[in-house]
């Protein structure tokens, strides 16, 4: 699906104007760790990924391709947020859409992404519906490598399970500034920033992944 260079930038400029008019108040964030997502979709891939964003994070994420330009993921893992002992189990699914593709007149990728997920702990659980964009470019470099900077904002609709530090849903905002660097075709290592609106968090994170696309596991 590609769409013209104005409409392309239409979209992005609507995106980000819906997220810059968000609330930035929100309460504690059950997870709390950049997405990983490049602004493209894959045929399969295995993320792993460790976050330092007011505790820790530990994420496995893996990503499936389901039709041309689409994917589906699954995100599990455990987050250890600081303070007393509350680690929460992370489970999340998201979907993503090919909304662009770089072209000699206009130079970026954008995908589209929504997504559901709950992480339980302490008695308590959150549920997110989190929707944005994933806007980036890839440059290729010596030696068959390749480096795409991007980023990921997303609004998100929070709900808890009952009432927590009286509130009970919210809207918040997250947004993500990273880098993936292609080693090879079958492997890359990324780093992403996390500026987040939430209150229970310091408002930033950092993350380093590992992602793999098996060669051996490929849809042909």
């Amino acid at each position: 699906m590609q769409l013209t260079t104005s409409r392309a930038r239409l979209l992005v400029l609507g995106a980000f104007a819906l997220i810059a008019a968000t609330p930035r108040r929100a309460a504690a964030q059950a997870w709390f760790y950049p997405s990983f997502q490049q602004p493209e979709t894959v045929e399969r891939e295995y993320n792993f990924a460790a976050v330092a964003a007011s505790g820790a994070d530990f994420v496995f994420q893996w990503r499936e391709g389901i039709a041309p330009g689409s994917q589906f993921s699954v995100d599990a893992g455990l987050a250890d947020p600081s303070g007393p002992s509350n680690t929460r189990l992370l489970l999340a699914g998201n979907y993503a859409r090919e909304l662009t593709r770089a072209t000699p007149d206009q130079p970026v990728d954008v995908l589209l992404t929504v997504g559901a997920g709950i992480a339980p702990g302490g008695g308590v659980a959150l549920l997110r519906i989190p929707l944005g964009v994933s806007v980036g470019h890839t440059f290729p470099l010596d030696g068959g490598l390749s480096v795409t900077p991007y980023v990921h904002p997303r609004v998100s609709v929070d709900a808890w399970t009952r009432e927590h530090d009286s509130q009970r849903s919210y809207l918040s905002l997250d947004f993500d500034v990273g880098a993936s660097l292609a080693l090879t075709p079958e492997m890359a290592l990324r780093g992403s920033f996390l500026f987040s609106g939430n209150s229970a968090s310091s408002g930033t994170g950092f993350g380093l992944s590992l992602a793999i696309k098996p060669p051996g596991l490929k849809k042909r």
